[in-house]
């Protein structure tokens, strides 16, 4: 078909200049706007494809889905529609550069950084239409377009969208190219249908190419090459060169895994594992910087949390204090069936006072607190004879008899009182003293040393009779110290009886 209409008004208002790219759903052709000489990229679906219903639905579901989306890494749609031979169409935005295929087949290895930065570009591209819920299920080098800026800098946009299932081009005699299954995810060539993960897989396979020169996997057929996507693991990139920062080939090994899991689960985690080692293969001074710039971020983010923390803690705390306060006054209402306590007396201690001199209350036989109880307040009449009153002795017993109490007495004038004792009228006081007033300890005797010939003499005869105990006589009256005790002889103590 790209013979037919190449140098052709398609249409009746495009001008077809050249072939593009060609895929599964259709090719791209670079055109010129017949009026306005405006150049476009003119996507034409292919006949044969076009005639079923599904597909020419798919197609338009892309074109549509794709117009909605603008982003810098995606060629935009800019109209859609279906010419009078019945061919359906779409124009996107026209890119001054090559694709990705062309630079690879002039070009072989590409430099590290350089394609870290399309990969990283493609990515990005992958994760806005990943975000409409548009997959791209064909990404290769061949729908990678690469534009170069005065200063140098490239600018990468993804398009054909939509072209899933097996990413295979009809060639003139209806042949499958095997190259095109180069890209394909493992999964999808079992099941058929590519996802988000998909993606991620084919754009492993575009860096690996562009660091490699070469795709991982090739064979004579299509079915070779599937095998090889499904049990063998690719060639490492170290034998393809040797200038790769240690981080790079693990990215590249990640997204290729063959368990979808193991991937990248979005483009945008893919592009920020690129950043960061696109960083990295720049120089120290750069991926200092970014890391310099990244704790700073950090820190005023730290900063600004603590501080609405703090902020919203004082609030609570204040809108607590200032709800939750009572007022004593209000909260504490009186009973209004209450009755008033009053206390007996007032806290002076005369009341206790009075109960502590009450007789019954705290007399004790053994004490001397009743020594100063005036005459008539013990029972029997008296004041010492409690038995003066006519009561009867307790039975079985001898009649009381009064005993007087025993110590000195003094006499106490009543008109000269003792200032430590004051007497009203008669005072006679009765003092109970000890019956032995001699308060000298007596010594403790100490006992006499027997001569030196006494033990021999203690021990009596064999044949003598034990003597009898001794009656102790009588208690004599305790001498007077100024006698001198009697002394016994000295041979009582041998003396037999």
């Amino acid at each position: 078909m790209a013979e037919k209409i190449t140098g052709k008004l398609f249409a009746d208002k495009y001008r077809v200049d050249s072939l593009l790219h060609s895929s599964e759903l259709g090719n791209f052709y670079r055109c010129r706007h017949a009026f306005t000489e405006r150049p476009v990229i003119l996507q034409v679906m292919r006949p044969e494809i076009a005639a079923d219903p599904l597909a020419a639905a798919r197609f338009s579901n892309m074109a549509k889905a794709a117009a909605h989306i603008s982003h810098p890494n995606i060629l935009a749609v800019n109209d859609f529609g279906k010419s009078a031979d019945g061919h359906l169409f779409a124009t996107l935005e026209n890119i001054e550069g090559e694709t990705l295929y062309e630079a690879l087949a002039r070009d072989g290895q590409i430099p590290v950084p350089v394609a870290l930065n399309v990969a990283s570009q493609a990515a990005a591209g992958l994760a806005a239409a990943h975000e409409a819920g548009l997959v791209h299920g064909n990404l290769n080098t061949g729908n990678v377009l690469v534009t170069y800026a005065a200063d140098g800098s490239r600018s990468v946009k993804l398009f054909d969208f939509g072209s899933a299932g097996a990413a295979a081009a009809n060639t003139a005699d209806g042949d499958r190219q095997p190259r095109h299954y180069a890209y394909i995810a493992p999964e999808v060539s079992s099941r058929g249908r590519p996802d988000e993960l998909s993606d991620m897989y084919s754009l492993g396979v575009v860096l690996y190419e562009m660091l490699a020169g070469d795709v991982p996997f090739t064979g004579d057929n299509s079915e070779e090459v599937i095998n090889k996507h499904l049990e063998e693991a690719p060639p490492p990139l170290s034998s393809f060169r040797h200038d790769l920062p240690p981080g790079v080939e693990p990215i590249v090994l990640k997204a290729l895994s063959k368990n979808p899991e193991m991937r990248y689960r979005t483009a945008s985690e893919f592009a920020d594992a690129i950043d960061l080692h696109a960083m990295s293969s720049a120089g120290p001074g750069a991926a200092t910087a970014a890391a310099a710039g990244e704790n700073n971020n950090n820190i005023w983010k730290t900063a600004f949390v603590v501080l609405a923390g703090i902020s919203l803690l004082s609030a609570f705390l204040i809108y607590g204090t200032s709800v939750k306060q009572t007022d004593p006054t209000t909260v504490l209402q009186p009973d209004a069936n209450g009755q008033p306590v009053q206390p007996i007396n007032p806290a002076t201690g005369a009341e206790e006072q009075n109960l502590a001199l009450t007789p019954g209350f705290n007399y004790d036989a053994n004490s001397n607190t009743t020594m100063g109880q005036p005459p008539g307040t013990l029972p029997g009449g008296d004041g010492y004879n409690p038995w003066a009153g006519g009561v009867a002795p307790p039975p079985g017993g001898p009649p009381p008899t009064y005993v007087a109490p025993g110590g000195q007495v003094y006499t106490i004038d009543p008109n000269n009182p003792s200032q430590f004792m004051p007497v009203e009228g008669s005072g006679v006081v009765l003092v109970p003293v000890p019956a032995n007033t001699n308060t000298a300890a007596k010594p403790t005797p100490t006992p006499k040393t027997p001569p030196a010939n006494a033990n021999a003499q203690t021990a009596p005869p064999a044949n003598t009779a034990p003597k009898a105990t001794p009656t102790p006589a009588a208690a004599k009256p305790a001498a007077s110290p100024s006698k001198t005790p009697a002394k016994a002889p000295a041979n009582a103590a041998t003396k037999p009886d």
